[in-house]
């Protein structure tokens, strides 16, 4: 694969606008899946002593690292968006496929696939076009961005982090460059007042097995050094070998998950991690920066699931296992340090539960799992609906007050026996047919295109004439944007992978030879081009009966054709 590349602001503006001014979507998101109103109950939360319009966000992941993912995110009622961790090591291979929802959550992945001043860009992207939209929506962003940093002391000292973390806090050169590109029919926005401090707070990553004295040392510098207020991420190994084997193994069933004594042996232990959160708390109280903490990462386990790189010995487990698990830690939290400890939650949360973590006080609480599941993005709507219904019944008109309405107690111990967390009920998301998936033949159910985190499959329209689809439509994929993570062959009803075997498409000339030898299509409003069995081919040189000129033919009327709003032509409405 050829990596992800970012979407250039003025592209990522006029698909937006022009997205939702012909279709009533944005990044294929319908309008009707929208929350930028507020609601008609007050949940507006105060995250270090600033105001959120929601509790609810995004955990860093696959759906906060490109500047499309983060603004599908905030359309769909986020209001807290945990960015994707950023590290020093920005070059890495991740093995692929690298998530697997086949039945509990896998994945393989942990951190940033861009450079780190790539990343930069695209979180300001991020805020500057959710500004945008909140403007024309006329209402206010009401967001906050929390970034999310590790994994060791001396990367987070590096020169190239530090500048990271600073200009996240002083971004106004970034912003006014983007501010320049934005195209002229959308010109009366570029006198908007953006915010060039992009995220004053930051989640602290550790490697599983950081050493006690190390995740200390990352905190305090981050508060004194950086100024940033401050939340470290812990693990649910915390609760101990015995106890997290008890639950996962005994309590819920999952016996088949293998849960190595090595992801135990170098963590720190519970009463470690009080004394560490019990000086920091003391040492931000010294500093006047916010200090929490969130519950909780990954568990490590045996990979096992048959789907993901066999190179890989270890995967990461998140989902319904895991809340269970992450909850019986707030409980052990809260005995300790009582409610004067705030706790970000992020585990196995979905619409059912998220209202419960709210109601514990607990804030952000921040979906990652969910997101990838049918739907997509727009499962976020539902999220907002419970919390409505759930303040009616509580009969509390504000977040404030229905956060203190939930028994904790009563809820962790209803989950051992819950059924909804238990081995049995995790499903396969889709049955395979046995049809094979070709590159214009699927069963066109687009359950792929929300399962994307990234918004890289969209719309192919059949068009009359030459190039009549049997089907209603057929997908294909902006490769640029695509990063083989697998879910959307894990969802596909098709024998294949919709990302190795629909029409990958380019916009970039380098980008495209990058990826050789895999088939793919560049598409230019200068000529389309493809590669096909590792064999370059023009347009104008190409056989007239070939399937290759046939395909080539019709890209050149669909994905120029200003009635067709998709993330590949929007380089021909930026070019008018």
């Amino acid at each position: 694969m050829s990596g992800l590349v970012p979407g250039s602001f003025p592209r990522l503006v006029a698909r937006a606008f022009e997205e939702l001014d012909r279709n009533r979507s944005i990044f294929g998101l319908d309008a009707r899946k929208f929350v930028v109103q507020p609601p008609r109950h007050d949940t507006t939360v105060s995250i270090h002593k600033r105001k959120a319009g929601a509790p609810l966000g995004p955990s860093a992941g696959p759906h906060t690292q490109m500047a499309q993912n983060i603004v599908l995110s905030w359309l769909a009622g986020s209001r807290v968006i945990e960015l994707k961790t950023v590290q020093i090591l920005d070059s890495l291979a991740i093995p692929r496929p690298c998530i697997d929802l086949h039945s509990v959550a896998l994945n393989v992945e942990w951190s940033q696939e861009l450079r780190i001043e790539q990343s930069l860009e695209e979180y300001v992207k991020a805020s500057m076009l959710i500004a945008m939209l909140a403007h024309s929506f006329k209402v206010e962003p009401s967001c906050i961005f929390d970034m999310s940093v590790g994994y060791d002391l001396r990367g987070l000292r590096s020169e190239r982090m530090v500048a990271f973390m600073q200009s996240m806090r002083h971004a106004r050169r970034y912003v006014d460059a983007f501010r320049s590109t934005i195209p002229a029919r959308w010109g009366h926005l570029r006198g908007l007042d953006f915010a060039a401090d992009i995220a004053p707070g930051v989640t602290v990553s550790t490697f599983h097995g950081c050493p006690v004295s190390e995740i200390e040392r990352i905190a305090d510098f981050l508060m004194a050094d950086m100024d940033l207020d401050c939340t470290i991420k812990l693990n649910p190994t915390l609760l101990g070998q015995v106890a997290v084997r008890e639950i996962v193994h005994d309590r819920l069933g999952f016996t088949d998950i293998r849960i190595p004594s090595s992801a135990f042996r170098n963590d720190p232990t519970f009463d470690e991690a009080a004394e560490i959160v019990r000086r920091l708390q003391l040492r931000a109280r010294e500093l006047g920066r916010g200090f929490a903490i969130k519950l909780t990462n990954t568990l490590v386990v045996e990979n096992r699931s048959g789907f993901l790189p066999a190179s890989e010995k270890l995967a990461y487990l998140s989902g319904a296992p895991l809340h269970v698990v992450a909850m019986h830690l707030v409980r052990l939290f809260r005995k300790t340090f009582g409610e004067g400890l705030p706790i970000s939650f992020s585990a196995g949360i979905d619409r059912t539960n998220y209202p419960d973590a709210v109601s514990l006080g607990l804030a952000p609480v921040t979906v990652c799992t969910d997101l990838l599941k049918q739907g997509g993005y727009a499962r976020l709507h539902a999220y907002t609906d419970e919390l409505q219904t759930r303040m009616d019944a509580a009969r509390t008109p504000t977040l404030r007050e229905f956060s203190r309405s939930g028994n904790l107690d009563a809820y962790v111990d209803s989950l051992d026996s819950d059924p909804r967390y238990c081995a049995g009920r995790t499903r396969h998301p889709s049955r395979k047919t046995g049809a094979a998936l070709g590159p214009f033949d699927c069963a066109t159910c687009d359950l792929c295109i929300a399962a994307c985190p990234n918004d890289a499959i969209f719309v192919l329209p059949s068009l009359d004439g030459r190039f009549a689809f049997r089907e209603k439509h057929q997908l294909a994929v902006q490769a640029e944007w695509c990063n083989d993570c697998g879910n959307c062959e894990t969802f596909c009803p098709d024998v294949g992978a919709p990302n190795r075997t629909k029409l990958r498409l380019f916009i970039h000339e380098d980008d495209w030879k990058a990826d050789a030898p895999r088939d793919a299509y560049l598409v230019h409003h200068k000529g389309t081009r493809c590669r096909i069995g590792g064999v370059e081919i023009s347009y104008d040189s190409c056989d007239r009966d070939s399937e290759a000129f046939t395909t080539m033919h019709y890209l050149r009327h669909a994905v120029f054709d200003p009635e067709h709003v998709n993330s590949i032509n929007c380089l021909a409405l930026e070019e008018r």
